[in-house]
């Protein structure tokens, strides 16, 4: 999934460690500046001002610290694409059969990463929780993938194929016998662009398809990473069988492109990790078993 980069400075001054710091220099110094005077009681205040000078110049550049601030920061992504998503979603869904069907299949995603999470800490060297992270971003392709069918509905519902095609005749025919004062150019102008709304339709048509096979396969295939995992023994490294597994979970890098133009056009604003350039090496899909870098 996709994020910007956060303040690694920002991130250690707000850290509660630094701030239980702050907070116990500045009762240490209320305490000694009662029996010593306010000379003495600034001590604290100095020595914690000049740790974070010192913390300030090395502490941000630590990988260790960089990589427990990009876990929370991607941790952070995650949830407002799934807060925005689902409520893009519930708005949107006029079929309400359908919502808790699709909404309950998403929980169970949620539920396995959430189970794998727990599974990583447990067994760190079995299995890392990057490979999980990776399946979660999954989980956050669903929802897209649910949303960009609902927009894709509603285009599709505001579009009379019977009735451009009716009028892409009746141009054609008027151009064969034109009246006196007929601008020839603007009918064929006309009829191109009926014709590329015929021609956009089919094609969001295609990515409807492709998409709603992603969607019936994505929650077998986590259920079939899950119980592989699960049943992998301590002994044996998960992240092999997990990247194998992740292999088949991948969507075109093509139909992905035209998903996030979608929702952009569809839903200004949106959270959305498809909207924004990944950093990670590799992308999750849900179409193709191919793997790209």
């Amino acid at each position: 999934m996709s994020e910007t980069t956060p303040s690694y400075l920002r991130a250690m001054l707000g850290s509660q460690t630094n701030l239980y710091a702050g907070l116990g220099s500045l009762a240490t110094a209320a305490l000694l500046s009662i029996p010593f005077g306010f000379g003495i009681g600034a001590i604290p205040l100095i020595v914690f001002a000049a740790g974070e000078l010192i913390a300030a110049m090395y502490v941000p550049a630590l990988p260790t610290f960089r990589q427990q601030v990009d876990r929370r920061h991607r941790a952070a992504t995650r949830d407002a694409a799934r807060t925005s998503l689902l409520a893009e979603i519930e708005g949107r869904t006029k079929r309400r059969g359908a919502f808790p069907q699709n909404l309950q299949t998403y929980l169970r995603l949620a539920e396995r990463v959430t189970s794998l999470y727990r599974h990583a800490e447990a067994r760190p060297g079995q299995l890392s929780t990057s490979d999980v992270e990776r399946l979660d971003d999954a989980s956050i392709e669903y929802l897209c993938m649910w949303l960009a069918l609902l927009t894709m509905d509603e285009r599709g519902s505001a579009i009379n194929m019977y009735d451009i095609e009716e009028r892409i005749t009746a141009l054609d025919r008027e151009a064969k016998t034109p009246a006196p004062g007929t601008d020839l150019r603007q009918l064929q102008k006309a009829r191109a662009d009926y014709l590329a709304i015929l021609e956009r339709h089919r094609r969001m048509g295609s990515r409807k398809r492709a998409l709603e096979a992603a969607m019936l396969s994505m929650p077998d295939q986590v259920e079939e990473i899950y119980q592989t995992i699960m049943t992998t023994p301590a002994t044996e490294d998960g992240g092999i069988k997990l990247e194998d597994a992740l292999a088949k979970l991948r969507l075109q890098e093509d139909i992905e492109a035209e998903l996030a133009g979608d929702l952009a056009e569809a839903v200004p604003g949106i959270v959305s990790p498809l909207s924004q350039a990944s950093p990670r090496p590799r992308r999750l899909t849900a179409v193709a078993g191919r793997q790209t870098t």
